[in-house]
């Protein structure tokens, strides 16, 4: 048996082994000391100095990460003296300090995922592992690795060598992993925690909302108007892109934690967030997305043959037919817009345009999703936007449209698209897809007095806090694109 040293560490006597260092004795007795360069399996190099601590005795202070325990040493790591000359050792480390504390790609990741993390797990091969990571942040890895725009990766610092990596594709590579291989990542619940949640919608920002609440041991009910779940990843995404059995297999793991769901109930019509409250829910969540469209603001926009972007894909979700023509433009640049222009060169129309009033490197579409749609025969026209819809009868027939050139900046920080006087001309159209924006709905808020004190922005949002995302009103919380 080696022999024992005694020693007093902040009044506390301890016995450490001989041959270790103050740091390793104090951790074993459960004493922290910081430090930033220390690691077990390396040599201790002292260079943060970090770590220093004051030995009765000695004038100066002592790295503890070096310094060897002796008989009888008394030892203080928290003194007053300890803690200026940490202070002094940081703001120095600070201003020389050049690298990320986070990686840039968590930083602009909007669910704020650990990329490093589980890139690191990924590549040891610990899939599963990676996985738990990425929901511990983002509990929908299959859609988000086939639908994000992956602002991640345009911050990857490896493209300053070569290319970025494949951050998103990755993520889709672990949900997948996970569903072909019949894996199952195993979801602890807390214990039952006696309160009750209402969400109100069934979209992403619900379904996250869910998943996170039932983890925490919470009984959560989604309220969802529709018929399935899903939201605008259902109804607003083609298949194409978002395959439905993929869609349906990530709702069931979320699901399955043992969530109760109320399809086909709507907000003001079946329910108000006042009788959730007054049934004995503890809180309501709501997340109901963004289903109305921004109005273009041109005379004939009313005519038969203009219709919403969001509509018309939801539309043909449910199996309506819908009569396009032969010739189709549609207005805008973003995601929405260019799943339109595809679609409905599916179905068969013979000359589809978009029409995006700035320039092509700032449309707000994916731009392999926009060379896509060239591919398959779209045209995309940028600077110019519609003045005027012509119609006969009631019936579209022509679009006027103007050039636009980029002028100063706006709030958004891209340069504000401003009309060339004179510069108008007229084209053929059957039919024009609106799709430059969508807006929340809140027609279902108008039907209790405690619902329509939940405030809302000039942009048509809810206001809430942005840590709590508590609303105006106590016990009613907002998420998603209703918030965002």
């Amino acid at each position: 048996m080696s022999k024992k040293i005694q020693l007093t560490i902040n009044g506390k006597e301890i016995a450490g082994e001989v041959g270790t260092t103050i740091l390793q004795t104090a951790e074993e007795a459960g004493i922290i000391i910081p430090t930033f360069c220390f690691q077990e399996h390396l040599k201790p190099l002292s260079r943060c100095r970090i770590c220093v601590v004051e030995i009765e005795g000695q004038e100066r202070l002592a790295t503890s990460c070096v310094t060897k325990i002796k008989e009888g040493m008394v030892v203080h790591t928290d003194s007053e003296r300890v803690r200026q000359a940490r202070r002094n050792r940081l703001e120095l480390v600070l201003s020389k300090h050049y690298g990320d504390c986070v990686a840039p790609c968590c930083l602009t990741c909007p669910a704020n995922v650990d990329v490093q993390g589980y890139l690191a797990l990924l590549a040891n091969g610990q899939y599963l592992e990676a996985l738990k990571l990425v929901k511990d942040r983002c509990p929908m890895p299959l859609v988000i690795g086939r639908v994000c725009p992956h602002p991640c990766e345009r911050e990857c610092r490896r493209q300053r060598v070569d290319e970025p990596i494949c951050i998103n594709f990755a993520k889709r590579f672990l949900g997948d992993y996970e569903r072909n291989n019949y894996k199952k990542l195993i979801v602890c619940l807390h214990k039952p925690s006696g309160y009750r949640v209402a969400v109100v919608g069934g979209g992403p920002a619900g379904l996250s909302a869910a998943y996170y609440l039932r983890q925490m041991g919470h009984e959560v009910t989604i309220f969802e108007a529709m018929p399935e779940l899903g939201g605008q990843l259902r109804y607003g995404i083609p298949p194409y892109r978002l395959p439905n059995h993929i869609l349906d297999v990530e709702i069931e793991s979320i699901l399955q934690l043992g969530i109760e769901v109320k399809p086909n109930t709507r907000l003001g019509k079946d329910f108000t967030c006042e009788s959730l409250l007054e049934n004995g829910y503890s809180a309501v969540f709501l997340g109901i997305g963004c289903w109305g469209s921004r109005k273009m603001g041109v005379p004939g926009e009313d005519l038969n043959g203009v219709i919403e972007g969001t509509k018309f894909l939801t539309d043909l979700f449910f199996g309506k037919k819908v009569e396009l023509g032969d010739k189709v433009i549609v207005i805008g640049g973003g995601n929405t817009a260019i799943d339109a222009a595809r679609t409905a060169l599916r179905l068969g129309a013979k000359e589809v345009a978009v029409y995006y009033r700035r320039s092509r490197s700032e449309m707000p579409a994916l731009a392999a999703e926009v060379n896509a749609a060239e591919e398959e025969g779209a045209a995309i026209n940028i600077l110019v936007a519609p003045s005027r819809l012509i119609g006969e009868n009631g019936r579209l027939k022509q679009m006027e449209y103007i050039r636009m050139e980029l002028g100063e900046k706006d709030a958004s920080g891209r340069r504000r698209p401003v009309p060339v006087s004179g510069s108008e001309k007229v084209v053929a159209v059957h039919t024009v897809i609106a799709a430059i924006g969508q807006v929340p709905d809140f027609t279902g808020l108008q039907s209790s007095e405690l619902d329509k004190k939940i405030e809302t922005t000039r942009w048509g949002t809810v206001v809430a806090h942005p840590r709590t995302l508590q609303t105006t009103v106590v016990g009613i919380f907002a998420g998603g694109d209703v918030y965002t």
